[in-house]
């Protein structure tokens, strides 16, 4: 009993002094200044931050692109009521780092210098590694501006980190003391220790300066006035060459949903809505995912399951017709041809589809819009297995079903290429493939990691550093 009560008095310890660096580290105070229509020389990226409670709300991209637009980097245009175009319009010049990370994923989407705005999701990216890049890019900016900071410096993880391992040992004397074999220790004390610091860091994160609170509270007081002001929130992003900057910075603040929602910077693509330019124009193309009982199924095993469907089929027919004609309530005569109808039915079906499939192919040409894999179950040790989809679009209609494709070929391919597909015409399953021109979208899967290597930026704790052998 004393060595668990030992333990507890260590972890509670332990929680006091997490307790008490988690206060001592805390934002500052935000107090709203008057309502003003002064904007400060902060972009909207930045005021996203520092009134987010220092937390990088997904609005930022957006009001980033937003602020370019004013500045005449870009041109937004709104052509109907569903869509606009983004039209890249001069040389960027210097732009910030997080700036140009934006302006780069629109050069890599448009169409001779024009995108759709919908389409400002698509591309190969790695949205999770451009997210950390953007958010690392601005972080540095209001750094060095003196309005933001570290919440733990390395000294405190390591004190945290060094306090850790107290309880955990304690706790695994005290295992160790209550088990018979003396063999759970050490595994107790990993498991207490992961704990603690997985607890470090939910906590951690961007803290507000002196500076950056006096500056938040500023923005504050335009968030009122433009809330007072303007009706920001009924405005589209195309509205940005009537209300310039105010509309970005209403972004940024929150005050404009509609704006912000028209551009999809920072939000994974919809796999059922994708955007595509082939035939020269960009369109919506709705993407089905049919049910898989007759559809993105491969042929040849389609034959062996529409066989084993029959039997099944035909036998539990035969079963129930059994019972029902010893009952008086099915003609024994009718038994036979009745259960074999069934099976030829439930077979014969799967059975057409896939002897046409195998003696003859349609032909598709046109742009891969969707490369989508879902769970389909698992594996006999457990493992995922996943359907593989490929939706196309060839230009002759505005909904597509997506068709099945196996793994390997589904590896091989990029959203954006130009494909030759045969495909079968009753199942949907991608026989073979070809790419006929590649996708320019590839691209967007590098970009400019300006200043990433100068900050060290944790979203949680198990990131920062605490012994650093970079020279400072």
């Amino acid at each position: 009993m004393l060595p668990w009560l030992a333990a507890g008095a260590a972890v509670a310890l332990w929680l006091l002094l997490l307790a008490a660096l988690a206060l001592a580290t805390r934002n500052p105070d935000v107090v709203a200044a008057p309502p003003t229509g002064d904007l400060a020389p902060h972009s909207p990226a930045i005021v996203d931050l520092i009134t987010g409670h220092w937390k990088l709300c997904d609005e930022a991209p957006s009001a980033t692109l937003l602020d370019l637009a004013s500045r005449g980097v870009v041109r937004i245009e709104e052509i109907g009521p569903e869509l606009s175009l983004v039209r890249l319009r001069r040389d960027p010049g210097d732009l910030r780092p997080y700036e140009k990370l934006v302006y780069d994923h629109v050069m890599s989407l448009a169409v001779d210098g024009v995108v759709a705005t919908g389409a400002l999701a698509e591309g190969s990216r790695n949205l999770g590694r451009w997210w950390k890049s953007f958010r690392k890019k601005v972080i540095v900016e209001a750094r060095a501006l003196g309005l933001s900071r570290p919440r733990w410096s390395r000294a405190q993880a390591a004190l945290l980190t060094a306090a850790a391992a107290v309880p955990s040992l304690a706790v695994a004397v005290a295992v160790t003391m209550s088990d018979d074999e003396r063999k759970g220790g050490l595994g107790a004390a990993v498991v207490t220790f992961a704990l603690l610091l997985a607890l470090m860091g939910r906590l951690n994160g961007e803290r507000g300066t002196p500076d950056g609170a006096r500056a938040a509270g500023q923005w504050l007081g335009v968030r009122e006035h433009l809330a007072a002001t303007g009706r920001f929130a009924e405005q589209p992003a195309a509205s940005v060459t009537i209300w310039g900057r105010h509309l970005a910075y209403a972004a940024a603040l929150g005050l404009a949903p509609r704006a912000v929602a028209g551009l999809p910077v920072s939000v994974p693509a919809d796999d059922r809505r994708a955007w595509s330019d082939y035939g020269g124009m960009w369109h919506v193309v709705r993407v089905r995912y049919p049910r898989r009982m007759l559809w993105a199924r491969e042929p040849l095993p389609m034959l062996f399951y529409a066989l084993a469907a029959g039997f099944f089929a035909g036998f539990w027919t035969w079963i129930a017709l059994l019972v029902a004609s010893a009952f008086g309530l099915w003609p024994d005569t009718l038994v036979r041809p009745t259960f074999l109808a069934v099976a030829a039915v439930v077979a014969g079906v799967p059975l057409w589809y896939a002897v046409v499939d195998l003696t003859g192919k349609a032909e598709v040409e046109g742009q891969i819009v969707r490369l989508r894999r879902f769970q389909a179950g698992t594996k006999g040790n457990n493992d995922p297995k996943y359907a593989y989809w490929c939706a196309i679009d060839d230009g002759r209609a505005r909904e597509v079903k997506a068709y099945g494709i196996g793994e390997r070929l589904w590896s091989s391919l990029s959203e954006g290429e130009r494909v030759r597909a045969r495909v079968g015409r009753k199942l949907g399953w991608i026989n073979a493939i070809e790419v006929i021109e590649q996708s320019r979208l590839q691209g967007t899967a590098r970009y400019d990691d300006t200043e990433e290597h100068r900050v060290v930026a944790p979203e949680n704790l198990g990131e920062v550093r605490i012994f650093d052998p970079r020279q400072e």
